[in-house]
């Protein structure tokens, strides 16, 4: 992935052809429908300088998770093989003359839209989901206006915004995502980690650890925050290691944690007063500094 992150970074923008798709949800197995739009020169050129400002503010990346998180200058790096995207690449690769929309009402209604950057034989998509701002309709009652040249006149159609900024970018098969919020709604990657704690709910190896499972539901609860968490703490499964129970008791019993045990049957006794720190720990996110003997609860843990 890194290779790729160099080739987006030194992608010639300037001197790629553009081509614009909008996207719609499709409740059949191809996910979406998309729809190719004829673009002006003078657009193409703003699509290709504001792309180009954005790459340059990316300077790292790091891997998705279900709670990792982005700052002003990362993105996380994703495999957008094993994401919807491959189904709306299928139809944003097909001819753009054969499927050119020819009216602005074919507008409404759009999830997204895909730009594809094309240069020297490399294609780098660039994917922003509809929002608040996105525009294709206005309602009567307003006057739609623009103030240019010292004056406000009236528009008499404003059918379509495009923002200065993409949700995701891919590249050889990594996506590169800058706002992961755009990219899990569009690309309906949320729906996964509310999957995974009904999964644990009837998983005897998770289900086993305690005494009692309710105080746990309780907690999580519709909570996405909490199901991110869920999600991350089955994907590591660190409560399926030989020696899980022994160390925690160990480690709980030196550290002064709190944590309740039922002896007799080699579980955890869950409370509303320990719950949160059971899932910290299910996280690996309680963490000593070497430095400071000090302990801390993290948000995220990247090993090194």
């Amino acid at each position: 992935m890194s290779t790729d992150f160099q080739q987006l970074k030194t992608f010639d923008f300037a001197k790629a052809n553009t081509h614009l798709w909008i996207f719609k949800d499709s409740s059949t197995s191809a996910k979406f429908r998309s729809f190719y739009v004829q673009t002006e020169n003078r657009l193409n050129q703003q699509l290709k300088s504001f792309v180009n400002t954005e790459i340059k503010r990316i300077t790292e990346h790091s891997p998705y998770s279900y709670i990792a998180q982005t700052n002003e200058n990362s993105c996380l790096t994703l495999d957008s093989t094993v994401t919807n995207f491959s189904s709306l690449k299928v139809l944003v690769d097909r001819l753009e003359t054969e499927h050119r929309i020819n009216d602005s009402k074919d507008l409404k209604g759009a999830s997204g839209y895909v730009v594809k950057f094309i240069s020297n034989g490399v294609t780098v998509y660039g994917v922003k989901r509809s929002t608040s701002s996105w525009k294709t309709s206005y309602p009567k009652r307003y006057i739609n206006m623009i103030f240019s040249n010292g004056e406000l006149s009236g528009v008499e159609d404003n059918s379509f915004s495009i923002e200065k900024n993409f949700d995701f970018y891919v590249i050889n098969n990594t996506a590169f995502i800058a706002n992961k919020r755009g990219f899990e709604s569009s690309m309906k990657y949320r729906e996964a980690y509310n999957q995974v704690f009904s999964q644990l709910q009837s998983s005897p190896e998770f289900v086993n650890l305690f005494s009692n499972l309710e105080p746990i539901i309780d907690y999580v609860g519709s909570n996405s925050i909490q199901l991110r968490r869920m999600a991350v703490i089955e994907s590591k499964g660190i409560y399926n290691r030989p020696n899980f129970m022994t160390n925690l008791v160990s480690v709980n019993a030196y550290r002064g944690w709190g944590l309740k045990f039922d002896t007799v049957n080699n579980t955890i006794i869950p409370c509303a007063d320990t719950v949160s720190t059971i899932l910290q720990v299910l996280l690996d996110h309680r963490l000593m500094s070497e430095i400071t003997d000090n302990i801390y609860d993290v948000p995220d843990a990247v090993q090194i």
